[in-house]
């Protein structure tokens, strides 16, 4: 298999993928959703919670704050605890949590997790356990999509309309002027397949289909893990996969 990166950040990687199969791209994305192992909270104890919102409501809110993973950490299995001591009138975000270890963090520390009025209070400790996604969705560290390169066959010659052809593109990828329609540069591969343009001009005008040779992949991060980190564990979790299979075959 060939990957070459479209675009990638800490957040995002956009890749395309070509002389694969399938199968192994399918097990790449499960991986990384199922597989791949994160930080989250897992028990919570309330001392005191005179807020409008139950404690169980608030204790399933705390488990989906994303929080800094390290990944040296996971064969450790580590626990962190998080203290939670607060009086209203306040608005409490996660950035209010006090880890027993400096580097776990929430991910976004201004994620409100409730509003406190005059004379409310909360009191509480929380653990976070390392899990994956196989366990609970909150382990898992990413949103992750894939689907066939876009191929966009316009009509040679002109197409009529094509400045309200261009203006259905969801994805704004299409530029068209008095009968000249066409993809902007280097934007084909964010076509989204929805066929708006084809179900507006006709395929006799444009044509959208799909190579079925290329592939572009989509991880969106929740941000516990970088997306380079993200790949190598699920590359090493298939690898450790295979390997168990090597054994019982």
């Amino acid at each position: 298999m060939e990957a070459s990166v479209i675009k990638s950040d800490d957040k995002s990687s956009t890749l395309l993928l070509s002389d694969f199969k399938l199968s192994f791209v399918n097990a790449l994305r499960r991986v990384i959703i199922n597989s791949v192992d994160t930080l989250a909270i897992e028990d919570v104890t309330i001392f005191k919670n005179t807020s409008s919102m139950y404690d169980e409501i608030l204790a399933s809110r705390l488990g989906l704050v994303p929080l800094k993973t390290i990944p040296e950490l996971v064969k450790s299995k580590k626990e962190i605890l998080f203290k939670l001591k607060e009086t209203g009138p306040k608005a409490v975000h996660a950035s209010d949590f006090i880890p027993s270890d400096k580097d776990i963090v929430p991910v976004y520390p201004d994620m409100l997790l409730l509003n406190l009025k005059e004379g409310e209070s909360i009191d509480l400790e929380a653990k976070a356990v390392f899990g994956r996604g196989s366990d609970h969705i909150k382990f898992s560290p990413a949103h992750v999509s894939y689907h066939f390169y876009p191929v966009i066959d316009i009509k040679k010659g002109g197409v009529k309309g094509a400045a309200k052809i261009a203006s259905l593109c969801p994805v704004n990828i299409l530029e068209g002027s008095g009968d000249n329609l066409s993809v902007k540069k280097g934007m084909t591969q964010d076509c989204i397949l929805c066929k708006a343009c084809e179900d507006y001009a006709g395929q006799e005008n444009i044509k959208i289909s799909s190579d079925p040779e290329k592939v572009i992949f989509s991880l969106e991060n929740w941000g516990q893990l970088s997306t380079k980190e993200i790949f190598e564990q699920a590359i090493e979790s298939i690898e450790e996969e295979l390997k168990e299979i090597g054994k019982k075959v």
